[in-house]
């Protein structure tokens, strides 16, 4: 078989939009039946219907409690799965991506792990694809560290996304980085399950990560011909530290940004700022110093010169915590947000999620089972 057909075979399978699991409103979520499987593995390749399976395993120990004892997920499935992920993503060609939309956007905080917070949105917005099937869902980056099912939530949100190439974007966060995940949990995690096979597994995991976007561009459309341009970054503003009253152009600086590397020092300022930097509403320019670890802040002044130069309506973006999961800043144009509820193993937090549609309030929804109802019966 050749290589440009083996590439091909993934692609007819993701496209598939997922007709043939059945959600019934009682259980969520419900098995393949034999019947599928047959039809998917006559139609497309064995190995990857490694993501299908994986996927289909994970909501199953979803539903089961979230107990990833029972039907566990060996070594060799993970590395088989993340394996073929870096098959089916290809190599980071646009680091800021910029889209079209004319549906709704929901746009997901961080997520550390926080697989029961996950299990949750997708449950919902596989029924709401079903309503609208062009909406789009952006997640903001960091999937793992902090939680002790980081695995299980990356792997649970990738599946998704392949899945669902047309609604689903992950963006990276500061999270997807060697040295971050061996100080935060990711790596201790990943050691505590596979012992000394887990350098193999992460070795394909960062690979991921390198292709993930660092920015998107949501270009939202009314009916009437109206666009509204909202950027999405994990953390911040690209700053020029020299002259930072000056707007970066993102336009500019969008193909000499380095960011295909597995850690953060290895990139280029304007990346870097994109991945850690944090609005501050008490400062009129910037505050840096190693005090700050890396975390450059910037103030209204600054936010409002590169809204204006970059034609930009709102900025949405993760990185800090919330105890509501969220932080409105800058007079409504900046949203943070923070989409799970543990931290460090322990409930902490409001988790929130974003929905955007043009003419409209932006609309904040908490994750848990009644908001996400009343929002499914929403259009």
């Amino acid at each position: 078989m050749s290589e440009n057909e083996e590439k091909k075979t993934p692609q007819k399978l993701i496209n598939s939009g997922w007709n043939f699991i059945d959600f019934p409103n009682s259980t969520g979520f419900s098995l393949l039946n034999d019947e599928l499987r047959n039809e998917i593995n006559e139609n497309s390749l064995n190995t990857y219907y490694v993501i299908i399976d994986i996927f289909e395993k994970l909501i199953e120990q979803c539903g089961n409690n979230f107990d990833f004892s029972n039907n566990s997920i060996n070594f060799e499935q993970y590395l088989d799965f993340f394996q073929k992920v870096n098959l089916m993503i290809p190599k980071l060609s646009h680091k800021i991506i910029i889209e079209d939309i004319h549906e709704m956007v929901y746009f997901i905080g961080d997520t550390h792990g926080a697989i029961k917070e996950t299990y949750q949105l997708i449950q919902f917005f596989v029924r709401k694809i079903r309503i609208f099937p062009k909406l789009k869902i952006i997640f903001v980056g960091d999937y793992v560290d902090r939680n002790p099912n980081d695995l299980e939530n990356l792997a649970l949100i990738l599946s998704f996304s392949l899945l669902y190439p047309e609604n689903v974007i992950l963006i990276r966060g500061n999270h997807e980085d060697r040295l971050i995940n061996q100080h935060y949990g990711f790596m201790d995690n990943l050691l505590r399950t596979f012992y000394n096979q887990a350098e193999y597994l992460y070795d394909e995991i960062i690979q991921i990560f390198m292709k993930f976007p660092i920015a998107h561009i949501s270009q939202i459309h009314s009916k009437d011909g109206k666009t509204a341009r909202v950027l999405t970054v994990h953390g911040g503003i690209p700053i020029d530290h020299a002259n930072f009253l000056e707007p970066v152009i993102l336009d500019e600086i969008k193909d000499s940004l380095i960011c295909e590397v597995e850690e953060s020092k290895d990139m280029d300022p304007y990346t870097t700022s994109m991945l850690w930097s944090d609005p501050d509403e008490m400062i009129r320019g910037i505050l840096t110093g190693d005090h700050l670890q890396g975390r450059t802040r910037f103030g209204a002044p600054v936010f409002d010169a590169f809204m204006q130069g970059n034609h930009l309506d709102l900025l949405v973006r993760g990185h800090q915590k919330w105890s509501e999961g969220f932080k409105i800043l800058f007079g409504g144009r900046l949203y943070s947000l923070f989409s799970t509820a543990s931290y460090d193993g322990k409930p902490r937090f409001q988790p929130k999620i974003l929905k955007l549609i043009y003419g409209k309030a932006p609309k904040l929804i908490s994750i848990e089972k009644n908001s996400l109802d009343s929002e499914l019966e929403e259009k």
